[in-house]
């Protein structure tokens, strides 16, 4: 725990070391990480609420990790190696826990749910079980190019839902700096196969202030927003489903420690509102804008959660202050009083810009270095230079970077067949 450790702090306010003041804790605290997941507790008997829920569903998780490396992305980081669960394992929880809720919904849940090895299996499994049972399969976190047609067409003869891609990025150049691993020829021949499919209601997901952004990059979410929109009236009339509609929201980059953006500085709130209206103009100029719904994150907000995220024990103050002053539901808008939150800020004597708005130097100790996930500051910093000269990264099934996981002994890092010692140039443009 943090108060096993002193902190030395820079005149600047950086850290300068981290020193442990109990015998019994370690220099490094390393995660522990479970590698047979078909062999663990599952939850199949969640309690089931009495009254009408947003998420009114069951949840299966398929694996933990994920193959990808976008470099924005915790999650992706601090979980690897990735891990699945056997089909049996699946098959087995589907039936309790359906059988336990009367939940009339499940969803496969993982960081990237079309990279599970046997999606197809599983998805035609719960279908040839439960389909009869008028059963929807929902799939929160899909690659629009792994996306299998046959997949979504027999999912579809279920229950018609939206499909949900996340893009993050409206240009390709912008996709590459932060390893998405998706060109826009994916994005558009997936969306029109999902049209082809039957469906006509598409979400879309980008974020705003990314490392290197420019103004290009904002309008080409706009522009690949009708983009997809133009691919579903490419389809004949008699066989559209209606109108289409396309819903493209925006969230505003939060950088996050364990990531190679750890480095990064993030947008003050009056820079990401700039960019904000500049896209909804941007929108309202394309062809097919009365059928994208444009929505958005709260710019203070996400400043909020910059601070929360790369802060230090010196805000726990700060967190407790607000608390005091009734900073307590603070997800919903009408809770949210960010002038309490800057006055708490002030009142101890702290600029929360300090922790937002400013590029770490690359040799800079961070306030959770003692925290050892498996991944390497190493590996983090390579992933940061590649960022800045866009080159793109291969995912661990076709070739090993070398973060580090493997020391954990399994996952996908014993199947890929690379020699993690022997990489010396991970990356490709």
């Amino acid at each position: 725990m943090p108060a096993f450790y002193d902190v030395s702090y820079h005149a600047d306010g950086t850290v300068a070391g981290m020193v442990s003041n109990n015998p019994n804790a370690p220099d490094k605290v390393k995660r522990q990480v479970e590698m047979n997941l078909s062999e663990t507790y599952y939850p199949t008997t969640p309690l089931v609420p009495y009254i009408k829920a947003t998420q009114d569903r069951v949840v299966l998780e398929i694996q933990r990790g994920c193959i990808r490396g976008c470099r924005f992305c915790q999650a992706g980081m601090i979980y690897r190696p990735n891990r699945e669960r056997s089909l049996e394992y699946l098959k087995k929880c589907a039936y309790e826990m359906l059988a336990s809720t009367g939940h009339e919904e499940i969803s496969l849940s993982s960081l990237s749910s079309s990279d599970y090895s046997q999606l197809q299996e599983l998805v035609c499994f719960l279908i040839n079980e439960f389909g009869s049972k008028k059963v929807n399969i929902s799939f929160p976190s899909l690659r629009i190019d792994a996306f299998s047609l046959d997949v979504m067409s027999k999912v579809q003869d279920i229950r018609k839902s939206s499909l949900t891609f996340a893009p993050e990025a409206g240009s390709q150049r912008l996709r590459n700096v932060i390893n998405k691993g998706l060109t826009e020829e994916d994005i558009l021949n997936g969306s029109g196969k999902a049209f082809q499919s039957g469906w006509n209601r598409v979400k879309l997901y980008f974020m705003m202030g990314l490392p290197t952004e420019k103004e290009d990059d904002i309008e080409g979410i706009a522009i690949l927003s009708d983009q997809i929109a133009r691919k579903y009236y490419e389809i004949p009339k008699e066989q559209r489903s209606g109108k289409v509609s396309i819903v493209t929201s925006t969230s505003f980059f939060v950088p996050k420690p364990f990531t190679p953006f750890q480095w990064a500085r993030m947008n003050t709130s009056e820079e990401y509102l700039t960019k904000q209206h500049y896209l909804r103009d941007k929108i309202r100029e394309q062809l097919n804008r009365k059928s994208i719904k444009y929505n958005w994150h709260e710019a203070d907000l996400s400043e909020l959660e910059g601070a929360f995220a790369r802060g230090d024990r010196r805000i726990s103050k700060v967190i407790y202050d607000a608390y005091k002053a009734g900073c307590l539901y603070d997800s919903w808008s009408e809770y949210f009083h960010f002038d309490k939150w800057q006055k708490a800020f002030r009142d101890n004597g702290i600029d929360y810009r300090f922790y937002t708005c400013r590029e770490r130097d690359e040799e800079e100790v961070f306030p959770w270095d003692f925290i050892d996930t498996g991944i390497t500051k190493k590996f983090l910093l390579r992933e940061y230079r590649n960022a800045k000269a866009e080159k793109v990264t291969l995912n661990c099934r076709q070739s090993c970077a070398g973060c580090g996981a493997k020391s954990f002994g399994g996952g996908i890092c014993y199947r890929s067949g690379a020699n993690p010692e022997e990489v010396t140039n991970e990356s490709t443009n």
